[in-house]
Order: C-alpha cells, then sequence, then structure tokens
C-alpha cells in the first residue's frame, strides 16, 4: 500500500516514503500536506486519465472537476488547423506560381484554396461560447 498525500497548495501528490528525499529538496515537503486513501488516490488518477481535472475543494481535499473548455478558443483553434491544412496543400502551387511553372488547373485549384482560407479568415467566431454554438459553426467547405 503507498502511503500518499496531496498538497492543495501544489495541486500535486506526494508519497510518504519518500518524504526525505522531499525534505531535503529545495522545495521540501508540503505544510499542507494531508493524507489520502489508496482507493482516494487511485480513484482520482483514473478520472484524470479520462479527461477531468485534480483540483482542490474548499477544503483542501482533492476533487474531480469537469474541465472549463473556452469554446472561442477551440473554435480558434479548428480555424487554425484548416488554415494550416490549406496552407500546406497549397505550398507547392504557390512556388510554381511565383517561378511561373504553374500549370492551368493548379492555378485554378490555388485560386480557390485561396478563397477557402479567406472565408476561413473572415468567419465571425466571437458569438462561440457553448458546445452547441461551436458545433453550428457554418465552416467553409473544402475546394475538390
Amino acid at each position: 500500500m503507498i502511503n500518499m498525500f496531496y498538497s492543495a497548495k501544489n495541486n500535486g501528490f506526494y508519497c510518504a516514503d519518500l518524504r526525505a528525499v522531499y525534505d531535503a529538496s529545495a522545495n521540501g515537503w508540503p505544510d499542507d500536506a494531508r493524507a489520502i486513501s489508496s482507493a482516494d488516490y487511485e480513484k482520482l488518477l483514473q478520472g484524470q486519465s479520462a479527461g477531468r481535472i485534480i483540483t482542490a475543494d474548499s477544503d483542501g481535499q482533492p476533487i474531480l472537476t469537469d474541465p472549463v473548455i473556452d469554446w472561442q478558443d477551440r473554435a480558434e483553434q479548428q480555424r487554425k488547423n484548416y488554415i494550416a491544412t490549406a496552407n500546406e496543400i497549397t505550398s507547392d502551387w504557390r512556388t510554381e506560381l511565383q517561378l511561373d511553372v504553374i500549370a492551368d488547373d493548379d492555378r485554378i485549384s490555388l485560386t480557390n484554396w485561396m478563397t477557402y482560407i479567406r472565408a476561413l479568415k473572415s468567419l465571425d467566431l466571437s458569438a462561440v461560447d457553448s458546445e452547441a454554438s461551436f458545433d453550428a459553426v457554418n465552416w467553409p467547405a473544402e475546394p475538390e
């Protein structure tokens, strides 16, 4: 059985068997360390591996909470991913265009992809504040 402690101040776990090591370190053993049962420790780690967050409650005990999602940030990240993919697809065509060796079909494809990138950049994501509004974003379709 592992004898575990939790520090709310550090939001971390500490093994009592390593206390001498902690005491000898610059940070030392946390002054707010509280013993937790092996069962609670396992439950917390399982919850964390399932995507939940370990944090302290008002009494300093570790609890699992659901992560807070910044939906607008997630939408902005999705936009960046779409733009990065489009830039990767069009990079060779851009070079060919600069060298004036681009084929007519590729020039048309490049124009379509650049229109797609412009549509992504102009998309207003300021109202995205929930999962429902994130799911409702009308992303432009990729060119064929």
